[in-house]
């Protein structure tokens, strides 16, 4: 009998054992699983804040162009995501608006970066650099039963963008004009006011029907000039090509390459109308055809970039030639509006473009002090 119950008992010490066992091994097994639930849940909300903020970030930066609209546009773009407030980008598998964006701007990467109230409330700014942080509140499912550990997580991904400035145009991208330069001292405008118009290719004698250029001596220019070989050659065709399409200059093209300094060629003669036709038809490519300025095309919101071109601009001053020697010489770039398609016809006189400012490849312009460079965007980090 008293074998039987020491047996017993022993039977009963280990079930004991076995049981506490067990319980300690769930308990650890249970923290395992919630470490993996919980920290597979965070890692994959920071990748998603991570890709929000890298996209608003190349989105935004592509909207600063110099003015206070510029940065409310980044704003507005950094803050709902690059497709739009209609359809913001999520989290938790894109069920969740992300809300808690905050937008930051510099004119240097590795400058002050101010706050939006600050940046947008002067008229003009020198802008070109945006840091975006986004952040969400992922609450804790199974490590919150850990004392010390909380509800929830408060996560961030941070990325920043800029305009970056180019040694030299080298991947296509410019339009066969070549604007001249009222103020060839002015190494940001030019002397040249945004929201006006100016001449792209001029008429007869130098005669323009462009706003901006009303008044203006062109000097030395030869007569009918505007027209540049960007590497297409002076061919009618090559030349609609190149306003339509683009392309030019490229690794084939000679010259390959176009920057500050550089002479190109004159195309002379005035073309006929199959030049205005082809100018037409680059600018009925974008879905806005009613605005007029610049102001007015990044409020309307519709437009696709295709009535933006990016031209060389030159010094009027160093421009020479006479006939099939015409030549110019190039000392910065700018982004200009063409009209709208309807509004573009004749055969031999003026074409005109409103000035946006400094070249930026990315369609928009740029915020850059330096209108020497050509510039487009990139994520830094």
């Amino acid at each position: 009998m008293r074998r039987t119950m020491t047996l017993c008992r022993g039977r009963q010490r280990r079930q004991g054992f076995v049981l506490m066992l067990f319980a300690a091994a769930a308990v650890v097994m249970i923290g395992m699983f919630g470490l993996a639930v919980d920290l597979g849940r965070m890692f994959i909300v920071k990748n998603e804040l991570q890709t929000f903020a890298d996209a608003s970030a190349l989105a935004a930066v592509k909207q600063l162009d110099g003015t206070k609209t510029g940065v409310q546009g980044a704003n507005a773009a950094g803050t709902a995501g690059p497709l739009g407030a209609t359809t913001p980008n999520g989290w938790n598998f894109d069920t969740a608006v992300i809300t808690q964006v905050n937008a930051k701007y510099a004119s240097s990467f590795n400058g002050t970066y101010d706050s939006y109230a600050v940046a947008s409330t002067p008229a003009t700014n020198a802008y070109r650099f945006i840091s975006l942080t986004a952040s969400a509140t992922v609450p804790i499912y199974f490590l919150g039963v850990i004392p010390g550990i909380p509800a929830q997580q408060n996560l961030a991904a941070t990325a920043t963008a800029g305009q970056i400035p180019e040694p030299a145009v080298t991947n296509g991208g410019l339009v066969p004009f070549s604007p001249d330069a009222h103020n060839a001292a002015d190494t940001k405008n030019f002397g040249l006011i945004p929201n006006t118009e100016y001449t792209l290719k001029w008429g007869n004698g130098n005669s323009t029907s462009c706003a901006g250029d009303a008044g203006f001596n062109p000097g030395n220019a030869p007569s009918e000039h505007g027209f540049v070989d960007l590497g297409q050659e002076n061919g009618n065709s090559s030349l609609r090509d190149v306003i339509v399409y683009g392309g030019y200059p490229n690794a084939t093209s000679s010259p390959s390459s176009i920057s500050a300094g550089i002479q190109l060629g004159g195309v002379p003669g005035n073309r006929g109308a199959s030049i205005f036709s082809a100018t037409a038809e680059r600018s009925a490519q974008d879905p806005d055809q009613t605005s007029t300025t610049w102001e007015q095309y990044k409020a309307a919101g519709i437009g696709n970039g295709r009535r933006i071109v990016s031209a060389p601009i030159n010094d009027p001053a160093q421009a020479g030639g006479n006939g099939n020697n015409q030549y110019v010489t190039i000392i910065g770039f700018a982004n200009f509006l063409l009209d709208p398609a309807s509004t573009i016809s004749g055969n031999s006189g003026s074409l005109c473009a409103t000035y946006i400012g400094p070249g930026d490849l990315s369609g928009a312009s740029s915020g850059a002090a330096d209108g020497t460079k050509m510039y487009t965007t990139t994520l830094y980090q």
